[in-house]
């Protein structure tokens, strides 16, 4: 009888310790994929093999009617991976065909970028990642990301600075606030400088112009007599995220409404200076300040600069949208010189990012912009070219880097580039060699293109 207890008991034991073993590799065969957190992104799952994926590229606000083009951005965490075990990750139904190099972080801090070993194209030009990972849980992005949290992150970091004012000129559709960064010496009278507008991440994945506005802040007040020239000489004012609900959402290009902010500068049919009352609170209040700026009594905006980055080839540098063209070619007074003024502005960026790292200008930009709605069709129609308005498109691949790739600090340096050029173009002592326009170019897309 106590022979059978303990044949029993042991029977018992073996049973509970089997089943719980099972369990547990259950658990380990069991990874999941998920978008659920600020900024993610990414449409259907399947798992193909015990260690492999497809992941389908999802549209904004999983609206199908939007252009496939927009299907670029994705964003993921993977949980309960096995250490160590080579996976593979196939990226399905992207709007985008070129090759390039997505980024994997295991806490959402300190990104890296997959090595060129790591990411194939197939036949079909799908991006394929395989890796074995060093933990369970992985964060992947088809490039760094820069969220909300991110933004507030560092805003809280330098808005202590005695030349910074962070303020809260509106709110978006979903009640975020618009943050803006006013950066000046208040101790200098405003009526002896010049004013400065940018704004950026109209389009919500575009993340380089976030990394570039953080190193323009941090040289503006990085305590040098070089900054402090800057900032009693000019007023910055900064939209460091425009289009934060989309942010949020994880989309690429438009607000949770799948709208494309950049073309919804509609002018007033009859007071063109005003825009419909029917615009989206995101770019009513970037108008609404910029308006108020021209006619508080001050001195009016010189520079209005509109910070994107741009789809292109793996070796596209950093490029500009200028317009219209030299007066050789049959353009106005007034539309030459707006060109010859974003001409020497870009000649001043060039001078000061590097001529490896800036594509050269189109021979002429042409007069396709104004007829728009974009932030510079506005600019143009009210102010004509009293105001160097015009797009700087950052970009996302070996930008001029090769063989490396394009990475946070390199964008940073772009903003300190940009600083210094905005101080320089109003240096008339400066003579630069000015960019040669003749020069092949090697941009992806026309401003039209580009921008809807």
């Amino acid at each position: 009888m106590r022979q059978t207890k303990r044949f029993f008991f042991l029977f018992l034991f073996i049973s509970v310790f089997y089943t719980i073993s099972c369990r547990k590799d259950k658990l380990k065969e069991s990874p999941v994929i998920s978008r659920n957190f600020e900024s993610g992104s990414i449409g259907q799952t399947e798992r193909t093999s015990d260690t492999s994926w497809n992941l389908y590229l999802a549209d904004d606000n999983d609206n199908p009617a939007l252009p496939a083009s927009w299907r670029s951005w994705w964003y993921v965490r993977a949980d309960h991976l096995t250490v160590g075990q080579t996976l593979s990750f196939t990226l399905k139904n992207s709007g985008w065909t070129y090759y390039y190099l997505p980024v994997y972080s295991y806490d959402q801090t300190n990104w890296l970028r997959f090595e060129e070993t790591e990411v194939k194209q197939n036949d079909k030009l799908e991006i394929v990642i395989t890796k074995a990972f060093a933990r369970p849980t992985v964060y992947m992005a088809r490039f760094y990301p820069y969220g909300f949290t991110d933004l507030q992150r560092w805003l809280n970091r330098v808005k202590s600075h005695p030349h910074f004012q962070l303020l809260k000129p509106g709110y978006t559709q979903q009640n975020y606030p618009i943050y803006l960064i006013k950066l000046t010496d208040e101790s200098i009278n405003v009526s002896g400088k010049k004013r400065v507008l940018i704004h950026a991440r109209t389009h919500p994945a575009e993340t380089p112009p976030s990394f570039a506005i953080e190193g323009l802040v941090d040289f503006l007040t990085n305590g040098s007599a070089e900054a402090a020239d800057c900032l009693a000489r000019f007023e910055f004012y900064i939209f460091p995220m425009q289009n934060v609900d989309g942010v949020i959402a994880g989309n690429y290009r438009s607000t949770p409404q799948s709208e494309n902010l950049e073309v919804l500068w509609k002018r007033h049919p009859e007071l063109p200076f005003l825009l419909d009352p029917d615009v989206p609170a995101e770019v009513k209040t970037i108008h609404q300040y910029a308006l108020d700026l021209m006619q508080d009594g001050g001195p009016g905006l010189s520079v209005a600069l509109n910070l994107h980055a741009s789809n292109s080839m793996p070796d596209t540098r950093t490029f500009f949208f200028p317009h219209f063209g030299p007066l050789s070619a049959a353009y106005t007074t007034d539309e030459a010189a707006l060109w010859d003024k974003q001409i020497r502005f870009i000649a001043a960026f060039t001078t000061h990012a590097g001529q490896a790292l800036v594509e050269p200008p189109p021979a002429e930009g042409g007069r396709g912009f104004v007829q728009n709605a974009f932030p510079e069709s506005w600019w143009w129609i009210n102010y004509n070219e009293h105001v160097m308005a015009m797009t700087l498109e950052m970009t996302y691949g070996r930008a001029g880097y090769a063989p490396l790739w394009v990475a946070p600090p390199d964008m940073r340096l772009t903003g300190k580039a940009l600083a210094r050029a905005i101080r320089d173009y109003f240096d008339s002592s400066l003579h630069y060699n000015m960019v040669n326009t003749a020069a092949k170019t090697n941009l992806p897309i026309t401003e039209e293109e580009s921008k809807q």
